[in-house]
Parts: structure tokens; sequence; C-alpha cells
């Protein structure tokens, strides 16, 4: 009789313990599918789609730092920098799941902005891990770069170990075309352009002024890139483009600090969408309310990735521009889901209960 109690406690208990299994695969399934968890594009649904228009950019969140992927109408593709050499900056992992998704093979251009950690610590795992066919660089060598090739134009030397791996990296990639970035470098097609608007000097006082200031064109619509631009960049394009720095979409200069996006610069430009590349809390605490008061004051919606994670633009067939931002995916994080489900898989089998014996009188 004993015997037969202990079998139908063991066999009920079994089947509890299978009972819950199950209620945790379904409940892992549900999350899973319902998370967007088998999405490649770790960003706003709406993303997904946006292969099917010829143009779309991404402000990739970095953190504090920055770092802009377009695929430009003619396939070609281009990274305006690569964010911080930091745990938290993704670029890699982004960028891998949005070229196996949009079946991309290579980076045609590579545009590093200036030599600052925040834009270029990615750099060598971009090299690692893409195919690059061309890089524009700053005006700006590395140590190892001086001490191999030499100085002959008299160049300013980086001595930070971030910026000589990056180049040096470029110097190892098979058919990589290396350019320094200046004013006038022109990429047309027929209903696209990515024009250079400067630098216009080789050397300058403030390393964020090597910053090109980038104006990409497509069906009439506009989007500036500025890098870490200064006033001094900033004057220099006002004073030979004008109004003709009117655009769309303003990539704010130097994470929304107050020494970039002077009012004479935004008065010219004119954005009805301002994009800053920052993270939240940041210890410079970017943007600052005075950058943030002169976008105000012309008008222009202001977008930052610390709020809506990255962001992201293509342009329809009748010129409007289309957001999407990762704040709003639903994606979950498939490698915490599968920890949770195993842990409780674990404490399922792994609890041992005993049946209580019955006291004899």
């Amino acid at each position: 009789m004993a015997r037969k109690k202990k079998l139908e406690f063991e066999t009920n208990y079994l089947m509890v313990r299978l009972i819950l299994t199950a209620v945790i695969l379904v409940a892992f399934l549900l999350t899973f599918f319902l998370g967007n968890g088998l999405d490649f594009f770790k960003v706003a649904a709406a993303v997904k789609d946006f292969n099917k228009y010829p143009f779309e950019i991404h402000f990739i969140d970095v953190g504090l730092g920055d770092s802009i992927f377009m695929r430009l109408p003619n396939n070609k593709t281009m990274l305006v920098d690569c964010g911080p050499n930091e745990d938290g900056n993704h670029v890699v992992e982004y960028l891998s799941d949005l070229f196996a998704y949009e079946k991309i093979d290579a980076l045609d251009y590579l545009v590093l902005t200036h030599q600052d950690a925040d834009h270029v610590g990615k750099g060598a795992a971009i090299f690692e891990t893409f195919q690059v066919n061309t890089i524009y660089r700053p005006k700006v060598l590395s140590k190892d770069e001086v001490t191999i090739y030499g100085n002959p134009n008299s160049y300013k030397t980086s001595t930070t170990q971030t910026y000589n791996n990056v180049i040096m990296a470029a110097y190892k990639e098979s058919n990589c075309e290396m350019i320094y970035s200046e004013k006038n470098i022109k990429l047309f097609d027929s209903d696209f352009s990515v024009e250079f608007l400067s630098p216009a000097k080789d050397t300058y006082s403030n390393s964020n002024d090597y910053s090109p200031m980038i104006m990409v064109t497509y069906l009439a619509r506009k989007f500036l890139l500025t890098g870490d631009g200064e006033s001094v960049a900033e004057k220099e394009v006002v004073a030979t483009y004008g109004t003709d720095l009117k655009a769309d979409v303003l990539k704010v200069g130097h994470h929304g600090s107050n020494t970039s996006t002077s009012l004479d610069f935004l008065e010219m430009v004119k954005p009805q969408i301002a994009v800053i590349s920052v993270s939240e809390n940041n210890k410079y605490k970017f943007p600052k309310l005075e950058t943030l008061g002169r976008l105000e004051i012309v008008g222009a919606k202001v977008l930052t990735t610390s709020k809506f994670g990255t962001i992201a633009m293509t342009v329809d067939s009748n010129g409007n521009i289309i957001e999407a931002y990762s704040s709003e995916s639903k994606h979950i994080d498939v490698p915490i889901l599968i920890v949770c489900c195993c842990v409780a898989l674990i404490l399922v089998w792994g609890i041992k209960v005993r049946k209580k014996t019955d006291k004899k009188n």
C-alpha cells in the first residue's frame, strides 16, 4: 500500500513538473515572438521596410559619440564615425545585423571625421569585421604612421593609441584607398549627392574643427552632418555657402555642446529636425540648455539618441522623411530571456519535494 502511494505521488509530481515545463516553454516562445526575437534588425519594426527605399540613414545609438550609417541610392554604403571603444557601443553588432538583413557585403566609404576616441574608438573593429573600400580621414597623422611613412606635409600628429590603431588598421586593409577629407570632395549620381563642405584648411588649433561638414542630398531632401565641428568650422561654411546650407535634418555638432550650433549657423541651416548623438546623464551634461534654446528659436524638432535610441530615417518617392526609433521597438534581450528560462527549468527539475509520511499511533 505504501509503495502504491509512493508511486502515485511520484507520478503526480512528474506531471506537475511536465506541466510547469510546458508553461515555461510556452511563455518563452510567446515572449520571444511577440518581442520580435527573430528580427535581425534591433530597431523599430518600421525600419525593416526601409530596404524598399533607395536611401536610408541611421544615427546609431553609441552613447556619447557619433556613428552614422547610410545606404545610398546607388547601393553604395557609407559609415561616418564608429563611436567610442566602450562595451556599450554595439555599432559592429548593429551593422552586422543590418548587413545580414539587407544583404550588404562591404562598406564602400568610411569617414573618420577627426581623431577623438568617441568618434573612432571602434574603427579597428570595423576593419576587422567588414571590408572597407575607401577611407576619408583627417589631415592628422598617427604616431606609428609618422614613424613608418614620415610626415612630408607637416600635418599634426596624434599621440593617442586609439587613433593609431584605427589608422594602422586602415593601412593593413586590402584594396582600401585612403583619402584626406577636404572641401569640395563630391560623390554624385543622377538623383543624389554627397559633398564635403569643409575643412578648408590643413591645420586647426582645435581637433574638432577637422570634422568635415557633409551635405547629403536625395530627392531635394538634405541632411547636414557636422561631426564635432565648432565655431571655426561653422564660420567657414557660413561664409562660403550662406543660405545654401539649408537642410531638412541637421546632425548637431559636438553632441549639443555650447561651442557648436551657433545661432548664425542655425539661421542658415534652418533644420526641421535636429539629431543629437549623446548618452543620458553624461559627465559633460550634453546637450547644453543654450544649444537647445537656439534650436528652439529656429523651430527644429530635437531628437536625441539618449531618449530615442538609434534614429533611422528614409525618404519616400514623394520626398517625405520617414522616421523610426529603437525606443519604439518591442525587441527582447534574447540572452537574458534564455537565462531566465533555464533558471526556471532548473528550479522545476532540481528541487526535490519529499512526501510526508503518516505518523504511527
